[in-house]
């Protein structure tokens, strides 16, 4: 055998996407788990501060990655039928407003404060899910964006980006 013709570099070959996703994963893990070690270390006692919940999320991430990585290459990913999601187009105006709402939202959060983006992101994620309803949406972005920064600023003291708003 020749290694071009080796089980699992055919099943590589085969499920390419597949792997390519699994190895973005592992790599985005790996960038998390970087700019975790960046963030100052928790003072007093319990010692839990910003780093605990990314270092659970970037340790996470990399081992989902690797999981999946396992996978692509023993015989692609279980129980996904690959002809039904090519038959499936992607939706993209629900794309675009998903995609804006959270570019919007990195680049509003802080000269605007956390609430007001939030409440973009939103508005702009149920567009992207079908609802036109966007009065309605920014009353309910607008309150879970509230409890949350209250529940962040004063509950947790951790702050979140006032912005424009007098809080």
């Amino acid at each position: 055998m020749t290694p071009t013709n080796t089980p699992m570099a055919n099943t590589a070959t085969k499920h390419s996407g597949q792997v390519v996703l699994s190895i973005a994963v592992v790599l985005l893990g790996t960038a998390l788990a970087y700019g975790t070690n960046q963030l100052p270390e928790a003072s007093g006692y319990a010692k839990v501060g910003p780093r605990l919940m990314s270092a659970i999320v970037s340790g996470g991430l990399f081992v989902l990655g690797l999981l999946l990585l396992k996978e692509a290459l023993t015989g692609g990913f279980r129980g996904v039928d690959e002809a039904e999601h090519t038959e499936t187009p992607t939706h993209w105006p629900a794309f675009l407003w998903i995609s804006t709402g959270l570019v919007l939202n990195g680049l509003l959060i802080v000269p605007v404060g956390f609430v007001i983006a939030g409440t973009l992101l939103f508005v702009l994620a149920a567009r992207g899910f079908g609802s036109r309803a966007d009065v309605r949406n920014g009353i309910v972005g607008l309150i879970i964006a509230g409890i949350t920064y209250a529940f962040f600023t004063y509950g947790l003291g951790l702050g979140l980006p006032a912005g424009i708003l007098p809080f």
